[in-house]
């Protein structure tokens, strides 16, 4: 109660304090608080009235299919928030432009064969059943932006000469826009395909086709398509099979971040200008085999989780593979590369390199990376030797050399060849490992001092036991090994042991000054 009271004094005081600022009597206030409260509630009423009234107009109203026609036949068509019944044929020329926006056509549509001279506008709008554009020409803008097709959606053979848009537009069942011309721009941006997309042997020209952030459920056909102007497809996710092969990109494409859940196929294609796929995600296999690329190529940051199949591709300019994951095989058989980078790549653990009879220049990778994965080609070994060579990493040369030499004498039969082969590989390391000169030097002195431990072979060794007999033994081994055996208190037929010992390390120490030099000069 205390509080109550202490609330209505402080209310009745500021009361008393506004009504003396504004000089209004006492008995002025409850009518000044009555008037508020009248205007309070007019106000909310006015609010919910244009609500209801708002409501109410975004109700369609419902008109046929005929109506359409006959007004279709005689002026323009403007229509907003309609539903049309009934199927709806416009196989006349349109002088007029078309505007149905916000409405819903509840039959089929068909256009067949139509030219529209006027602008065509059909945003936001559903068709529930078929719409049928194929043959048909739209003379200036064609507008099907954020445009439901639940039915078929069929364009082919179809020409936009001043652009198609098609932005969020939502296709339930096959789009098909095969053969169809853009000729000057074409956009499908955000557009989300729930059944197959056909593009095939469509042309586009102009300023760019846009395909960003495009959501394919379906199959995806883009296969013999003619892009002359800048393609993008980044963002893009392709669920299902992705055919790209034959496709012809004249001015440049990205596939920018695009994931590719399907196999991917781009044989036979060509790239004029530069191609990004950068951070592109394959999910299945990669086709590129056949492939031109005549502009700067971009692979970086790029996950291929299966096979990636670049056979008889033409790397025309630089290609950047730097940061790429490779978890299947890659294939480069009878590949061109001009100049190809992969710092910083990852190869799986089952990943096979194939790199048979390419045509290498300039391939920017370290040996460790690809020694355990690349498949043996006697050509390729080669040609990699050579590139580490111009490339000034002669280490790499060396050490790829050594693994072809070492291979190549694993596959001959056995003969004097692979003998030649052995021996080799056991003294020199095929001339690039000097260090095996020595150790192999090494066995010798230590065979030799068996030898002449067991056999007593030097003079006074009758006298001496134990370990003193291995270390005089080992003593002059070196000896006939460094020096000469000449002057040695060898007896018998060690005396021969001792200067054949003496050649093979005159010849040992000259093997090793010669791969050292070899070394040393690169």
């Amino acid at each position: 109660m205390l509080y109550k009271s202490l609330l209505i004094y402080k209310i009745r005081k500021h009361l008393d304090t506004l009504r003396a600022a504004l000089g209004l009597s006492e008995a002025m206030i409850p009518r000044i608080c009555l008037l508020a409260i009248i205007l309070i509630l007019f106000a909310y009423g006015a609010v919910s009235s244009d609500y209801l009234v708002l409501s109410k107009s975004i109700q369609l109203k419902e008109i046929s299919a005929q109506d359409v026609m006959a007004d279709g036949n005689n002026s323009l068509i403007v229509l907003d928030r309609v539903i049309i019944n009934g199927d709806l044929y416009l196989d006349k020329h349109q002088y007029n432009p078309i505007k149905i926006t916000n409405s819903v056509f509840r039959d089929n549509i068909s256009c067949k064969g139509t030219t529209f001279y006027g602008d065509v506008d059909f945003e936001n709008t559903t068709f529930q059943k078929n719409a049928i554009f194929n043959e048909t020409k739209f003379m200036t803008a064609a507008n099907f932006n954020a445009t439901h097709f639940m039915g078929g959606a069929i364009f082919n053979m179809s020409r936009f000469e001043d652009g198609g848009t098609f932005d969020f537009a939502y296709f339930n069942n096959t789009a098909d826009f095969e053969s169809v011309w853009f000729d000057k721009f074409a956009t499908f941006y955000n557009a989300t395909f729930m059944s197959d997309a056909q593009y095939a042997f469509s042309l586009f020209n102009g300023a760019y086709a846009n395909f960003e952030s495009v959501n394919c459920v379906g199959d995806v056909y883009f296969y013999g398509s003619q892009f002359n102007t800048y393609a993008t497809f980044s963002n893009a996710r392709l669920e299902k099979n992705a055919d790209f092969h034959a496709t012809k990109y004249s001015n440049g494409v990205g596939f920018i971040q695009t994931r590719f859940f399907g196999p991917a196929n781009f044989a036979r294609s060509r790239f004029i200008a530069d191609s990004i796929f950068y951070q592109s995600f394959f999910k299945d296999s990669a086709t590129f085999s056949n492939v031109n690329f005549d502009g700067p190529v971009f692979f970086n940051d790029t996950v291929f989780s299966r096979d990636a199949n670049f056979d008889n591709v033409q790397f025309l300019s630089p290609t950047d593979m730097s940061n790429a994951s490779f978890e299947g095989d890659l294939q480069m058989n009878n590949t061109k590369i001009t100049r190809m980078v992969f710092d910083d790549a990852t190869f799986g653990k089952a990943t096979r390199l194939y790199l048979a009879k390419a045509d290498i220049n300039r391939l920017m990778v370290s040996w460790s990376q690809i020694r355990d994965i690349i498949s043996f080609d006697s050509a390729a070994y080669l040609s990699l030797i050579k590139n580490y060579k111009d490339l000034g990493q002669s280490s790499d040369a060396n050490e790829c050399y050594y693994e072809l030499r070492y291979l190549n004498q694993g596959n001959k039969p056995i003969g004097f060849s692979k003998l030649l082969d052995v021996l080799a590989w056991l003294t020199c390391g095929y001339g690039v490992r000097p260090q095996y000169a020595l150790f192999f030097g090494l066995v010798i002195i230590l065979i030799f001092a068996f030898i002449y431990w067991s056999g007593r072979g030097v003079e006074g060794f009758h006298d001496i036991h134990g370990h003193q007999l291995m270390v005089a033994s080992l003593f002059y081994s070196t000896i006939a090994f460094t020096a000469n055996s000449k002057g040695l208190p060898l007896r018998g037929r060690y005396k021969y042991l001792g200067i054949a010992e003496g050649i093979i390390g005159w010849l040992l120490m000259a093997l090793f000054l010669v791969t050292l030099g070899r070394l040393i000069i690169g």
